[in-house]
């Protein structure tokens, strides 16, 4: 990778399609941080990247790894690409995004502000879930037992809805599920890996003192909480990476537990504004007609955007960037 640069701030883009949207994305965050870099983590199954960068500022990181909805793959993804781009660049701020990002405000600005707060940029809330044997459902956040519980997935686990043949062996699932709650576990993957098993781990990986942690991966740490993540809380063989392993969807967890064991986030808003909406994974997207709502969220990146759906509010953003918008996807 040649000599070590020191920059200031390093985005690392997780990305799996739509690879001329993210070369966009890419030229958009330079454009208003002229000496950042850009590191994007590839998942080439689907789609390799192919198209040239042409810029220096930005590298192409195909990792290899089977990055589906909800696996651990995801997490390692990107624990390898914060890695390689610390190697690589010595930054002082590391930013995780997604391929649908897009940025809402000026980046150099926003840099100052998150170098200056008194602890990371992002979301993460305390899950809390009391278990009862029996009927009773549980009471508090059921993502709770995404972690504490260890789990497996299901021989030839399907992705899509049961057979009409196989409805009552669901139920009847269903039903051993909540009768032996408190040990013994049962979710579904739709978009990701199906079915999976999950068992109590013994003894439980969390306590009042330390509680598992939910909140969005997309995150910006200084280059101190960096190194705590790297070569303390999910080193290679940590006790915490061993318990991710056998989790689902651990990218919601993993990275902003331990952050938060340290200190809760800072006061910026989130890395990037989302809003939940019906769709392929909850999130909605965004358009022209949500230019001054985002603009007015304070957050330096929005969530999600489409090549088609949102060319309308990028143009826009871009010109509130300075400089001229980029080509459209497409064209």
């Amino acid at each position: 990778m040649g000599q070590t640069e020191r920059v200031r701030a390093v985005y690392v883009v997780l990305s799996h399609r739509d690879q001329r949207q993210v070369l966009r994305l890419a030229r958009a965050i330079l454009r208003s941080s002229p000496s950042a870099r850009v590191l994007i983590a590839h998942d080439a199954r689907a789609e390799p990247f192919s198209e040239p960068a042409h810029d220096e500022r930005i590298e192409v990181f195909v990792h290899g790894l089977a990055t589906d909805w909800g696996s651990w793959q995801i997490v390692e993804a990107t624990l390898l690409a914060l890695d390689r781009a610390r190697a690589r660049w010595d930054p002082q701020l590391v930013v995780v995004i997604s391929g649908q990002d897009y940025p809402v405000r000026p980046l150099a600005q926003w840099e100052t502000e998150a170098l200056a707060s008194p602890s990371w940029t992002g979301e993460a809330d305390a899950a809390h879930f009391r278990l009862f044997w029996g009927r009773r459902h549980g009471e508090g956040d059921e993502r709770y037992t995404r972690y504490a519980f260890r789990w497996f997935r299901a021989p030839l686990a399907g992705r899509g809805r049961p057979l009409p043949a196989s409805r009552f062996r669901a139920r009847l699932r269903g039903a051993i599920a909540v009768r032996l709650a408190p040990v013994f576990g049962i979710r579904v993957l739709p978009r990701g890996r199906g079915r999976h098993y999950g068992f109590r781990r013994v003894p439980l990986p969390f306590s009042d003192a330390r509680p598992v942690y939910v909140g969005s991966q997309w995150i910006a740490v200084r280059r101190a909480e960096l190194d705590v993540l790297l070569d303390e809380s999910l080193a290679p063989g940590s006790r915490l990476r061993r318990i991710y392993r056998r989790s689902i969807i651990p990218d919601e967890s993993a990275l902003v537990t331990p952050l938060s064991w340290h200190a809760p986030p800072g006061p910026l808003p989130p890395v990037s504004k989302y809003r939940l909406r019906a769709g392929d994974d909850g999130v909605g997207f965004w358009t022209i007609d949500d230019l001054d709502e985002l603009r007015a969220s304070g957050s330096p990146f929005c969530r999600k955007v489409d090549p088609a759906r949102s060319a309308a509010l990028m143009d826009a953003l871009d010109e509130g960037l300075g400089g001229s918008s980029s080509p459209r996807v497409g064209s």
